[in-house]
């Protein structure tokens, strides 16, 4: 790709990272499946996104989380070679969401000292209010905000079913313009996150080379039997 004076363009890594649920309630309803089918689907979504952006270089990564939290994929992958691992619940596992925030956090601190990186994206998936045996969810956010990558990502969060903690995870966003999106239903969950994959890569490049703040519109709702509002 060349731009206007024919010299190359400089690319940029974009660091994405998921942030995903695995605790025991991500059993019920197959809600572990559908975040296993939506993450699978958004990869190609991701890659039409990379080739249609000459700035950046996409990089995933992938952090679960139940009983504690453990990277599924550490290293920063580009797109075009990442391949998708289906992940497991945890059965009875609980949702140390501030444990992954505080893992996450050390990445973030790794991307601050990289040079030329656009702000990361984070997309952060949860389907219960988070458990604080080792750390909290105050103190993990904390961590990340402290470092100027978490200050400065686009930081985007989807719900799952009626008992996600919807007050934490807008605490995560914190940005009101960013819709806060809950999902009852595979369809929705599907839809939700391929919405949010690619703001995620459009909002953290586009302000830097483009004219205007991105939009965070949300999608329309997906048809289908609202499953997970009423599952117990």
């Amino acid at each position: 790709m060349s731009d206007r004076l024919g010299g190359a363009v400089a690319r940029r890594p974009l660091h994405l990272f998921f942030v995903l649920d695995v605790s025991g309630s991500m059993l019920r309803g197959g809600r572990i499946q559908a975040l296993n089918n939506a993450i699978a689907e958004v990869i190609p979504h991701l890659r039409d996104e990379a080739r249609n952006n000459p700035h950046a270089d996409v990089l995933i990564r992938v952090l679960a989380f139940a009983n504690e939290a453990t990277w599924t994929v550490e290293v920063p992958t580009p797109v075009e070679e990442f391949r998708w691992q289906r992940l497991e619940a945890v059965p009875q596992g609980f949702t140390e969401m501030g444990s992954a925030l505080d893992l996450l956090a050390d990445a973030l601190t790794e991307v601050d000292q990289s040079q030329g990186a656009f702000p990361p994206a984070i997309i952060l998936v949860s389907d219960g209010m988070p458990t604080e045996t080792t750390t909290t969810f105050a103190d993990g956010l904390e961590r990340v905000l402290a470092t100027r990558s978490g200050t400065h990502a686009v930081r985007l969060a989807l719900g799952v079913g009626r008992d996600a903690d919807l007050t934490s995870l807008r605490r995560f966003i914190g940005n009101d313009e960013i819709p806060l999106l809950r999902a009852d239903s595979p369809e929705q969950l599907i839809d939700y996150v391929v919405w949010a994959s690619k703001v995620a890569s459009r909002g953290a490049s586009l302000p830097a080379v483009a004219n205007g703040a991105p939009t965070y519109a949300p999608p329309p709702a997906p048809a289908g039997d609202p499953i997970w509002s009423t599952l117990r």
